[in-house]
């Protein structure tokens, strides 16, 4: 389509003259006022006529107002923008689909400045079947793909591939020596005395038999582990009727890990491939991660860096935008977490470029947010794999820039309560400093019983306690970023002065609708300002906060949890024998059942929702 649009641009398409910009505020005014109201794509351009930034608008005269508006609020980048702004260039379409499709299409043509640009955060590893040898191996594998190999992942990290390929060993047996190592062998090596490797190399397993187990491996893979699991079943039930209990033990064993496997990799039940995408920031620093799934099995994780700062709209619905307006392939489902403005109009976009029906899913199943979850998990895990905190120092200088405090900012503490009910109080504090987190500098503090149910003489309390003389050689805090709105910002403000503890405090709250990008941040002067999308600096409070939330939720949960892990089924209400049959044939052993998720059980055929929830509950 995109081709359609460019061939068509002398009939149908209409490319204005550059238009330079008046310099006095009334020639600007007449100058907007005469725009077209037209759908378009809009280039701003320098005074080299060089462009700089290129925007798409429902009305290309309402849209390029909103830029000279006196009141509108403006970001930083945004001012830089408009200062280097000399002349604007118009692209009048037939409709807003037609615009929004050659805005993604200029982009990535021209490559402005000033617009976001997501760079491919490559370098994950793959499992590779090394097919091409006679007894092929499986390993861990970086790199560039060879024809004659086959390809799994990719994986989020080196560590998933090694616990993969574990279980993988343990299950199949495969080979992961070197070809040389293969051939010199005259016994067995520990891999085999370990239960991991068959021993090809000197015969202990015929070669027919052995491609069985390479295949089984393909299979499951490939997303097909259910059809290989049933096969196994069968075999199991065939030499236990034989009374050939060894063998049997084998294939009840092989059950038990492709369990793990699954639990690993699988995400089941899906009857259409789709994508989930999340939106990770740390340390000001934005990623934008894809988990692929195909055939109900998540086929790779790929994470993409943003480059610039967004000028206007969400990160997430830019990038869908600006990613799958460019790819060859899309899924007919896209999952994200948050809702966008222009969902329909996108929508129609990809469909038309893709040629096939194509939603954008914003309301989240059980089975949508635990997807989610992974791709989240995935996201957040290239982070610490790349060593980000290193990368605080800039943001907390913008950050002290953005509060106009005179001091750097070298350490800060953010805080949160939690409670259950109104009894059982908690709160967290968690600790940042150039390095990013400190983790080993987190604390926990049980609130008394009296002030359990009250927020803000729970925060009170708490700051009595961590500012308390004998606390006092602790190292304070530039910065104390507090989870609550106005009140609690005032009324900790109150007792910093009244313990003498000069420092700078924040708070963050909830907007209407509980949306991010409706997060208020509330200040010692008394404004509060609305969060910017194209604001890092806010970015990186709310990352604060929700790390400070996270922290505080999981130790008050592992307050109330009283876990128990039964050694056999029987103290299990409400399961039966029959039940207890099912559960172990399914799992393949009880230490799997003890691992187990709430879907895991639901999953179980003869577990209903209730039971499946019954169980989950009672073990964990």
């Amino acid at each position: 389509m995109v081709q359609d649009l460019i061939n068509s641009f002398e009939e149908d398409i209409s490319l204005e003259s550059f238009l330079e910009l008046p310099s006095s505020k009334n020639k600007l005014k007449d100058f907007l006022r005469h725009l077209p109201k037209s759908p378009g794509v809009y280039t701003f351009l320098d005074h080299h006529r060089n462009p700089i930034y290129i925007g798409k608008a429902k009305s290309l005269k309402s849209r390029l107002s909103s830029y000279f508006g006196e009141s509108s609020e403006k970001t930083k980048k945004l001012q830089k923008l408009l200062n280097s702004l000399k002349g604007i260039q118009l692209l009048i379409t037939n409709s807003e689909l037609e615009s929004l499709i050659m805005e993604q299409y200029l982009i990535k043509q021209i490559k402005p400045k000033f617009n976001v640009q997501f760079k491919d955060d490559k370098g994950y590893p793959w499992i590779r079947i090394e097919t091409s040898k006679e007894f092929p191996s499986a390993k861990s594998y970086l790199g560039k793909k060879e024809s004659n190999e086959k390809y799994f992942g990719p994986f989020p990290s080196s560590f998933a591939v090694q616990d993969s390929l574990k279980l993988l060993q343990k299950t199949f047996k495969l080979r992961n020596c070197s070809d040389s190592f293969f051939k010199n062998r005259t016994r067995p090596c520990i891999q085999y005395e370990i239960g991991r490797c068959s021993a090809p190399c000197v015969g202990l397993i015929s070669k027919e038999d052995y491609m069985l187990d390479v295949n089984s491996t393909e299979l499951l893979l490939s997303g097909r582990s259910e059809k290989l699991i049933s096969g196994f079943y069968q075999l199991m039930d065939k030499y236990s009727k034989n009374k050939s209990f060894e063998k049997a033990a084998i294939y009840r064993d092989k059950i038990s890990s492709l369990r793990d496997v699954q639990r690993l990799q699988s995400i089941s039940g899906y009857s259409k491939d789709r994508d989930a995408i999340s939106v990770c920031s740390v340390n000001g620093q934005t990623k934008i991660g894809i988990t692929h799934v195909s055939e109900g099995w998540i086929t790779g994780h790929e994470n993409f860096i943003q480059n610039n700062i967004i000028l206007e709209g969400s990160a997430i619905e830019y990038f869908i935008q600006a990613h799958y307006l460019t790819v060859i392939n899309c899924p007919s489902r896209l999952v994200i977490a948050e809702k966008i403005n222009n969902k329909k109009i996108i929508e129609e976009a990809l469909s038309e470029f893709h040629n096939k029906s194509i939603k954008i899913i914003t309301k989240l199943g059980r089975r949508d947010q635990g997807l989610m979850k992974i791709c989240q998990d995935n996201t957040k895990f290239s982070f610490n794999k790349e060593g980000v905190k290193k990368k605080a120092i800039p943001i907390l200088k913008l950050l002290q820039e953005e509060l106009n405090l005179k001091k750097k900012i070298q350490f800060i503490e953010s805080y949160d309560i939690s409670h259950h009910s109104g009894s059982a109080a908690v709160a967290g504090c968690v600790v940042y400093s150039e390095k990013g987190k400190l983790k080993e500098k987190y604390r926990l503090f049980n609130i008394s019983e009296a002030n359990s149910g009250d927020d803000i003489a729970s925060m009170v309390e708490v700051f009595e306690r961590r500012f308390a003389k004998d606390s006092i050689d602790l190292k304070l805090p530039n910065l104390i970023i507090l989870d609550g709105g106005k009140t609690h910002l005032s009324y900790v403000i109150s007792k910093l002065k009244q313990l003498k503890i000069k420092t700078s405090v924040i708070a963050i709250s909830k907007g209407s609708r509980r949306k991010a990008d409706m997060d208020l941040i509330h200040r010692e002067d008394g404004t509060t300002k609305r969060v910017s999308n194209g604001s890092s600096t806010h970015k990186f409070i709310q990352e604060i906060r929700d790390e400070t939330h996270r922290f505080t939720i999981a130790t008050q949960k592992k307050k109330l949890k009283k876990t128990f892990i039964s050694s056999s089924l029987d103290s299990l209400e409400g399961i039966g024998p029959q039940r207890k049959k099912i559960l172990l044939r399914y799992f393949g052993s009880l230490d799997q059942i003890k691992r187990a998720s709430s879907e895991d059980f639901i999953n179980v055929p003869g577990i209903g929702k209730k039971t499946a929830n019954l169980i989950y509950n009672q073990l964990k």
